[in-house]
């Protein structure tokens, strides 16, 4: 390592000492610049181009220690040994106070206390030099993490108007051609959405924020619902759907169930995008016994992937060419996020494509001690202990089934009896509504009501909007034969809680009624305090969320209180207590959980509340402030449902 010092000494005695007590230490280790004068110095520290500078006190007519002060502003950015011909502290504290390293006195300069200066100095900079980088990359990923936030919260408040409203005209419309128009507004929102989430993950990743919980994952469970998430997308595209091992596999793997959901929907999802007929298969194995590694092979016969194309596909932004169907292709970050997932999950991903005949996705993750535990053949299973009859469900409530095929609907009702359920019946959806308001009225009202969507009269959808609109608050289960694609979306949109395809296997029947059953909450859950009125206090700045907002809460039977404004919240409330207080955490002149702190103080201590943001909640603030739930924007019909009748 050659180190270049630039001495400024108008002696040149000192110069000619300072350059030989160098070459005693190590000749070939520094290259000295000498420079005897003020103004030349200037020039020197201006272009700095040296490692190190060695600085006379005295200068001729010059002050040493005014050069001192200047060189930063100069642009020298090495550090300062101050030289002096007299042993002086009062000279030692000012130049040190002025940006001087270190002090050397002439008369006791010797090589050995000149090189170890020298050593000490450029050592002590390189670690400021470090510690500047570091806290300017913590700056810069703090600045990075703040703006993204804040770009979430920005995107997902227009979010709640566009999706809020889409969601209101569909409970409006009567017309299937506006339906269709709306269904597409809210498939695109919903891909919006999807895209900023992952924007968001992929920016967690890069800044090495993503968290990895490790935790014991049921593989028979874990694949059976991941096969329930994706058979209604094959379906749609009348595509096969196939699970399946050539060997036993561990009954319990070590990973982070969330994430690696994330990739196989991603995969398998591609898989049934660019595939237009034939099948979608999963292969799951091991490839060694004593491995610590599971691979799942997704492989579709679509229509493949271009050589040239295989080594952009993890990229971001990138996709194929026209082989790989333009029309289709979205953001190009759905592979880049499941590639380095997998690698936070201890794998890879790798292709296997050839245009015109399908591709291969194999990602592979570590396990855990698979060795250890239990191995069967995969058995496609909800759940580890699962049933074999009904005898094994106890559903407990009282459920309406609707359906016009006489034949359907009491097939239906016998396997729900036999599972412990109290069970009525209507033949389409206008004897739906009649049984509701009997019901009702003799205060024997419906738990849950399995809805058909196709009947003539008053169909499923029609009557599960009438229902809501009506104030029947427990679940609706929807029941369709049809494959069209949308489907699933319509009949949630209509206000369906779950949805099943026909025809309908008893298990996935039991399971879903009973799932719904137990979720359930009364009519009167959704008001958290007894002899409450059903009155919500909505505080947020931005106006189409707002209007949005409100429309929904009144779609779902609240009278709305509105503010802008934390100002405006606290006259609001000074005239009437609001049940349940939904309140944005970003308003223009306060801060959310402070906001809630003080209307609490204002007489608000009954009252529930709930936050609204664009990014996640902070759970340490939201337990001090006695915030009850953080709804992440946007805030839509089922979100909103959600919350108000969970609230407790």
């Amino acid at each position: 390592m050659n180190i270049k010092l630039l001495l400024i000494e108008d002696d040149e005695d000192d110069f000619v000492l300072t350059r030989d007590l160098l070459d005693e230490i190590a000749k070939d280790q520094y290259t000295l610049d000498w420079v005897p004068s003020g103004e030349a110095a200037k020039q020197a520290l201006a272009s700095n181009q040296h490692d190190l500078c060695l600085l006379d006190y005295r200068l001729g007519g010059d002050d040493g220690l005014t050069l001192l002060e200047q060189a930063p502003r100069l642009g020298f950015t090495g550090p300062i040994i101050m030289l002096t011909g007299q042993e002086d502290t009062s000279v030692d504290i000012s130049a040190l106070r002025a940006g001087a390293v270190d002090y050397l006195v002439k008369s006791q300069l010797n090589g050995a206390r000149l090189a170890r200066a020298i050593r000490y100095a450029i050592a002590r900079r390189e670690v400021e030099v470090e510690r500047m980088e570091r806290l300017r990359v913590e700056a810069e990923s703090r600045s990075k993490s703040e703006f993204l936030a804040h770009l979430s919260h920005e995107l997902r408040t227009p979010l709640t108007a566009i999706l809020g409203y889409t969601d209101i005209l569909l409970h409006r419309s009567s017309s299937e051609r506006d339906e269709a128009d709306l269904l597409t507004i809210k498939r695109n929102g919903q891909h919006l959405l999807s895209l900023l989430n992952d924007v968001l993950d992929l920016s967690k990743i890069a800044a090495g924020k993503l968290e990895i919980n490790i935790e014991k994952v049921d593989l028979n469970s874990f694949l059976a619902d991941l096969r329930s998430l994706m058979e209604v997308a094959a379906a749609e595209k009348n595509l096969s759907l196939d699970f399946h091992a050539d060997q036993p596999l561990p009954t319990v793997i070590h990973t982070d169930p969330i994430r690696l959901r994330q990739i196989l929907i991603n995969l398998i999802g591609n898989a049934i995008k660019f595939t237009q007929q034939g099948s979608v298969s999963i292969k799951v194995s091991i490839p060694h016994r004593a491995t610590t590694q599971i691979c799942f092979a997704v492989a579709d016969t679509g229509v493949g992937i271009a050589g040239k194309d295989i080594e952009k596909l993890f990229l971001p932004f990138s996709q194929g060419d026209g082989n790989r169907l333009l029309a289709q292709q979205g953001s190009g970050l759905g592979l880049t996020i499941s590639k380095q997932l997998a690698a936070r999950l201890g794998g890879d991903i790798k292709v296997h494509s050839e245009p015109g005949r399908g591709s291969t996705f194999t990602v592979a993750v570590e396990a855990g001690p698979v060795h250890q535990g239990e191995w069967a053949p995969l058995a496609m299973t909800s759940k580890p202990d699962a049933r074999s009859n009904t005898s094994q469900y106890r559903l407990s409530g009282h459920v309406l089934v609707v359906d016009d095929l006489p034949d359907i609907r009491y097939l239906i009702g016998e396997i729900l009896t036999s599972a412990g359920a109290r069970v009525s019946y209507a033949a389409d959806g206008e004897e739906a509504l009649a049984c509701y308001h009997r019901e009702r009225e003799s205060g024997d009202a419906f738990d849950l009501i399995v809805m058909d969507m196709q009947m003539p009269g008053i169909d499923g959808l029609t009557a599960s909007k009438q229902l809501r609109s009506e104030g029947y608050q427990s679940p609706i289960l929807a029941l369709t034969a049809a494959t069209m694609q949308g489907e699933k979306e319509r009949c949630l949109t209509a206000g369906c809680d779950d949805y099943l395809s026909k025809p309908v296997e008893e298990t996935a029947l039991l399971n879903c009624v009973q799932t719904l059953l137990e979720g359930r909450v009364d009519d009167n859950s959704a008001t958290p305090a007894a002899g409450m009125e059903r009155l919500v206090l909505l505080v947020e700045d931005n106006e189409d969320a707002r209007e949005a907002t409100r429309e929904v809460l009144q779609l779902l039977g609240w009278e709305v209180l509105e503010a802008e404004s934390g100002a405006q919240a606290k006259e609001v409330v000074s005239e009437r207590q609001p049940t349940v207080a939904l309140v944005d955490l970003t308003l223009p002149d306060t801060e959310g959980y402070q906001l809630v702190e003080e209307l609490r103080k204002e007489g608000l201590e009954k009252t529930v509340f709930v936050t609204l943001s664009g990014y996640t909640g902070d759970p340490v603030r939201q337990k001090s402030a006695g915030v009850t739930r953080h709804i992440t924007k946007p805030v839509g019909l089922s979100e909103l449902r959600e919350a108000l009748d969970h609230l407790s």
